[in-house]
């Protein structure tokens, strides 16, 4: 005997349904972001997002600069605080500059780096804790000093990066500059590295010559923003390989 036709038609009317509420709920979550941040980050946003293979794996994402004073923190704590906006999971903002509380996301001056708890066998969520001044995302220090990263070891450092990546979809490394052997090293373990220019200070020769470092360690460049641009809405341009 044939079921009945409500049985058959149902599970399409659900789809359909869920399909329409899918898309009113991105757009409400578009419309939220624009009015809540800056549009410059929520372009930059949506660029790394399109890049996702999977929409329940996690992503690792590296922001460095060429050479120091670029605002790479600006960039990186702008991009979070919209990762984070309507995100079920909180985000994992760490501070990996391996230098003493730089970030405006910095946790209390006694909480141990991830590597310290790493190393030690205890819990990470030990090195975890809630961002200052922001919903949904949390902060870690990497470590207190480059020695730390490099003495580690390339498959410790993976270990880590893929313990981190078990617990959290979305982790942001707030790098020092390229220049700097921790941040180079790195890129490595993140599925894309962003590099952060200085509008009218960086060099297209320091540009390419910073995505040949990361590609050098095994990383992925994947785009630039263009800090502090008049031009640009805000001060800042976002262009992806």
């Amino acid at each position: 005997m044939d079921e009945p036709w409500m049985n058959k038609t149902l599970p399409r009317e659900v789809a359909e349904r869920q399909r329409r509420g899918e898309s009113r709920s991105i757009a409400r979550l578009r419309s939220s972001l624009s009015t809540a941040h800056h549009p410059s980050f929520v372009q930059l946003y949506y660029a790394l997002e399109a890049r996702r293979t999977s929409s329940t794996a996690s992503m690792v994402v590296q922001f460095v600069s060429p050479s120091p004073g670029a605002g790479v923190s600006t960039v990186a704590s702008g991009y979070a605080r919209v990762a984070a906006t309507g995100r079920p999971s909180p985000v994992l903002f760490v501070d990996a500059s391996c230098r003493a509380n730089k970030s405006d996301f910095a946790g209390g001056t006694d909480t141990s780096t991830l590597i310290e708890a790493f190393e030690d066998g205890g819990a990470l969520n030990e090195a975890i804790v809630p961002a200052k001044n922001a919903e949904n995302l949390l902060w870690a220090r990497l470590c207190s000093h480059p020695d730390d990263l490099l003495g580690l070891g390339g498959d410790r450092l993976q270990d880590l990066v893929n313990l981190l990546g078990a617990r959290h979809q979305l982790i942001i490394f707030d790098s020092a500059s390229i220049e700097r052997p921790e941040a180079a090293a790195l890129s490595r373990y993140c599925d894309g590295t962003l590099l952060v220019l200085e509008a009218g200070v960086t060099s297209h020769l320091q540009m390419d010559a910073a995505c040949k470092r990361i590609r050098q360690f095994g990383g992925l460049p994947v785009g630039v923003v263009l800090n502090r641009e008049r031009r640009a809405l805000g001060g800042k341009a976002v262009q992806f390989a």
